[in-house]
């Protein structure tokens, strides 16, 4: 695929992700997905969902690109994976004895680890890191989605792990992600051994709530996701090529949810997030993943007794950051409202 063709598939993927917001924002608004945002005004929420979009649309034109190509498995590689995936030619054993897949000299050092497999069909290496990842990335984020989509639905009064923990015996929206994003995480996850799967595991679930924490005012969530996205494009540039079709999808929904016509919702936040985590885990080397962990460990708990908003306000180049493209900022939210203590 040429430079055009990337091109097209950011068109095919920005049209797609534009039509399906157009078609579910009216449902979504109709099934009562409709919250008061900081200041008071009713925006429908659960508008995340039109980011699967983008990797949807990814793998089937990769799928179309290489009908023959067998399964596609990423698997952490030495610091870092930038090496592209060199498609070898049919029926041609790999590093492990497979079909296609890293070259010898970029075969991971890892004993537990087994090399991936590149798709065969004629794609240029470096664009194997788009459409490889991308049946793996759609399932990723189809299912974070959904369980975030569940806990916009149920959308409780309780807020942070100890009102979720807290809440009783019956099942909240915290415990459901506390459940299934791990265990989304665990299976989809592209690493192998009890320890290094549970590490993976736990940063891409703490990846997903983390953006969700974020996600309080117009567009924050949004420019997490592409701060995050270029620095990974900076040091880590296949994991940012996987990630782009979820990144242009994202760029598509920046319009509406910094006009507040709309917002992401646990449903694209947890995605964001989720999708972020897995990159990490995929092609930064394993070290970077207990960093990126404790970071993370850190942000949760300073969220769990200082409102973010108020930290992000007291520091000029964050609120800078936080308020850019967004309408005049609103008085802070009264007592009382679910919004006065984020």
């Amino acid at each position: 695929m040429t430079a055009g063709g990337v091109a097209v598939l950011a068109v095919a993927v920005a049209a797609a992700t534009a039509a399906l917001a157009a078609a579910v924002a009216p449902r979504l608004a109709q099934a009562g997905l409709v919250r008061s945002n900081y200041r008071g005004a009713p925006v429908t929420t659960g508008l995340g969902v039109a980011l699967v979009a983008g990797p949807l649309v990814t793998a089937a034109l990769g799928a179309w690109l290489s009908p023959a190509a067998p399964a596609t498995s990423l698997a952490v590689g030495p610091p870092p994976l930038a090496v592209a995936w060199t498609p070898a030619a049919p029926g041609a054993a790999g590093p492990a004895g497979g079909a296609g897949g890293l070259s010898a000299e970029a075969a991971p050092a890892h004993r537990d680890v087994p090399p991936p497999a590149g798709p065969a069909g004629g794609l240029p290496p470096g664009l194997a890191h788009l459409f490889g990842p991308a049946p793996t990335l759609l399932g990723l984020v189809a299912a974070t989605t959904l369980v975030g989509l569940i806990d916009d639905l149920w959308d409780e009064p309780v807020r942070g792990w100890r009102g979720h923990l807290g809440a009783g015996r019956g099942w909240t929206g915290g415990r459901l992600k506390l459940l299934a994003v791990p265990l989304l995480a665990w299976v989809l996850v592209p690493t192998r051994g009890w320890v290094p799967r549970l590490l993976a595991a736990a940063l891409v679930a703490a990846a997903a709530n983390g953006m969700n924490l974020l996600d309080r005012r117009p567009g924050r969530a949004l420019k997490a996701f592409f701060t995050a996205w270029l620095l990974m494009a900076a040091a880590l540039p296949p994991g940012a090529l996987a990630l782009l079709p979820l990144a242009l999808a994202a760029l598509v929904l920046l319009g509406p949810d910094l006009e507040e016509r709309a917002m992401l919702g646990d449903a694209g936040s947890n995605a964001l997030g989720a999708a972020l985590g897995w990159a990490l885990v995929a092609f930064a080397p394993p070290v970077a993943h207990g960093l990126a962990l404790a970071g993370l460990v850190v942000l949760h708990a300073i969220a769990e007794f200082l409102p973010l908003s108020r930290l992000i306000d007291a520091v000029g180049p964050l609120r800078w950051l936080d308020r850019l493209g967004t309408r005049p900022h609103a008085a802070a939210p009264r007592q009382g409202s679910p919004w006065a203590k984020e």
